[in-house]
């Protein structure tokens, strides 16, 4: 039974991000800078931070970037000139943003990335990617053979460790014949139901076992439609963030697996360390730390669905 609650989290213990002596009831003012509302699980975590923050009694300005680049950019632009205390960006890429960073950065305002990395102008980074342990399931299941579809994000930066993570293990296991498509966001999960049709046409003839590792569940959903509407049972489908829709294709049979980043619980570390952040100024170091996660499969979905991130 594959049920892995990896304590990477606690880690975060040594960070010493709570500290009483700051006021948990200034009234601060945090903008969030989401990836796109159509993702699922960054919603989540969203969520989970602008409840955090008004729960202490803070505003919570949040500003859709529609996973463009410039328009988070942008976004983080606009919250400078709103004057906000902070600001959190979820899944870009930070060494792209610069500019933002920048302008952040003149203004005195850390900038929290939930997803995006380290990079300079960043206060604190959640690594949300978790490649590693959901590549060596989906090899294990091949056993070294096989054909394999990868559904990739690059501008994301969990979706692109994921992706060098598909590479690397590609690379390592030739006898795997691997394929590579870019998705595109919005529209992750129709991108990715013509990718897989068009997959399972050129390898009609291939050998299995067949599996398709994705970027992330929402683009998964459309790679199981298109396996649907093939009437293909026998390519294993493998992706991330355990989402509902996810959950429901563990069940019936439709998914593999998915791996659920406790991303909920990482928002509310990033929101609780703002004040500290903000006491320690030009004192604070950078951190970054790794949640905690699960992978979900049909052996454990029923326990993950009664217990959840």
């Amino acid at each position: 039974m594959v049920n892995l609650r990896i304590l990477g989290a606690t880690a975060i213990l040594s960070l010493g991000i709570v500290s009483a002596s700051h006021a948990a009831d200034d009234k601060l003012t945090i903008g969030i800078v989401t990836f796109s509302t159509s993702d699922v699980d960054t919603n989540e975590m969203v969520d989970t931070m602008t409840q955090t923050a008004t729960e202490k009694g803070w505003s919570v300005e949040n500003l859709n970037a529609n996973g463009d680049a410039a328009q988070a950019i942008t976004a983080m632009k606009q919250l400078v000139t709103k004057q906000v205390d902070a600001i959190i960006v979820t899944v870009f890429d930070s060494t792209g943003l610069a500019a933002g960073l920048a302008a952040a950065e003149e203004a005195n305002i850390p900038v929290l990335s939930a997803g995006g990395g380290m990079a300079p102008g960043i206060a604190m980074s959640a690594s949300t990617g978790a490649a590693q342990p959901l590549m060596d399931l989906m090899l294990k299941n091949m056993n070294g053979s096989g054909t394999a579809l990868d559904l990739s994000y690059h501008p994301g930066i969990p979706c692109r460790e994921r992706a060098n993570a598909f590479d690397a293990a590609m690379d390592a296991n030739q006898g795997i014949n691997a394929t590579t498509h870019e998705i595109s966001i919005p529209g992750a999960a129709e991108t990715s139901q013509a990718a897989t049709s068009a997959w399972l046409s050129a390898n009609a003839s291939a050998q299995g076992p067949f599996a398709i590792f994705n970027c992330y569940d929402d683009n998964a959903m459309g790679a199981i439609a298109a396996l649907r509407q093939n009437e293909r049972t026998d390519v294993q489908v493998y992706s991330f963030n355990a989402t509902a829709p996810a959950l429901q294709a563990i069940k019936d049979g439709s998914m593999t697996a998915s791996l659920g980043v406790h991303l909920a619980s990482a928002g509310k570390i990033m929101v609780d360390a703002i004040p500290e952040i903000i006491a320690a100024g030009d004192a604070w170091e950078p951190k970054s730390f790794i949640p905690d996660y699960t992978i979900v499969t049909k052996d454990n979905v029923d326990e993950y669905i009664a217990n959840p991130k």
